[in-house]
């Protein structure tokens, strides 16, 4: 009865249920190790055909035709509300369903932006294999090829912290922060069905921050953190790209250098995001781990290069 209720609520709130065509029912989908519901509607953008998943939490819609990769869509997001919300501690869930648009290519993708941000759109057509999310909206498009989606979902996952951080903190988390997060999200696997996270297992980003440490061109701390990634598109996808593997290399530092030294502070700022006393010290973010920033600095320089190094005891 409760499931019934939920998805019957759960119609009652999606603003635009009543342009379904008549013959085509919702289905109910459900994982089989949680209570999560999900209804499936027909969805379509610019006469493609697509599919709708609607949950509690988030609002799903895509053109992919991959079926394989549409079955797992909904038990992928629920593993990923259950990382945000518990990786760092117990942090809220979001107070709005969270809305996501995958489409199966680049054109319709672009399609979608131009629709939302007008010529300010083509700036961002300069990703090429990312995604982008948009006062609290993913777009996102289809990255792999012969019916795979690894690449995809961790964009996905990526951007689903965006999503997140905005619906779900009161205060806005600091941008070196909440792209390092994102990154660090990345990283999984799926088993039998079971999404497992490893933030580690990120091949993308440690070659990347393998070249950028080989190179002698890893940036300050105090760099990193006041870099705009916008900005750096401008100055090309590769410089864009190494700014995201450092956020990832420090956000794996931060969570554990010496056993998670420095996780503590990393849980405080999240905790102040979440409920709106979160400020940036006068002394810098930095100051938050450590009243020693060059210290910091050192392990973390020292730490990276072990990290991303062939053979790592992390690897």
């Amino acid at each position: 009865m409760r499931t019934v209720l939920l998805l019957a609520m759960l119609c009652l709130a999606l603003s635009d249920c009543s342009s379904v065509q008549t013959g085509n029912k919702p289905v109910q989908r459900a994982t089989e190790t949680t209570n999560l519901a999900v209804i499936e509607l027909p969805w379509t953008f610019q006469s493609d055909v697509g599919v709708r998943f609607v949950s509690d939490v988030w609002d799903i819609r895509t053109t992919m035709k991959y079926q394989h990769i549409l079955d797992g869509l909904p038990l992928f997001y629920e593993a990923l509300i259950n990382r945000y919300t518990t990786a760092f501690g117990e942090l809220p869930l979001p107070d709005r369903r969270m809305d996501v648009y995958l489409f199966e290519d680049e054109g319709q993708w672009q399609k979608k932006l131009k629709e939302i941000l007008g010529d300010e759109a083509e700036h961002w057509y300069q990703l090429k294999s990312g995604g982008v999310t948009i006062d609290g909206t993913a777009v996102l498009y289809h990255l792999d090829r012969r019916g795979r989606s690894r690449v995809t979902l961790r964009i996905a996952a990526h951007e689903g912290w965006h999503q997140y951080a905005e619906a779900a903190f009161i205060s806005c988390l600091p941008t070196w922060l909440d792209e390092g997060i994102g990154a660090w999200m990345e990283g999984f696997r799926i088993r039998q069905g079971e999404v497992q996270f490893l933030p580690a297992s990120n091949w993308d980003r440690l070659t990347t921050l393998r070249t950028i440490i080989n190179a002698d061109a890893i940036s300050s701390l105090e760099e990193l953190m006041q870099s705009d990634p916008s900005i750096l598109l401008s100055n090309g996808r590769t410089t864009l790209l190494g700014y995201y593997s450092q956020l990832w290399g420090l956000v794996s530092f931060i969570i554990e250098y010496e056993d998670g030294k420095y996780l503590p502070a990393l849980r405080t700022i999240l905790q102040e995001a979440a409920t709106g006393i979160l400020r940036e010290p006068a002394t810098g973010w930095l100051s938050c781990f450590s009243i020693d920033q060059d210290q910091f600095e050192n392990e973390y320089r020292e730490w990276i290069v072990q990290y991303v190094s062939p053979g790592s005891q992390w690897r």
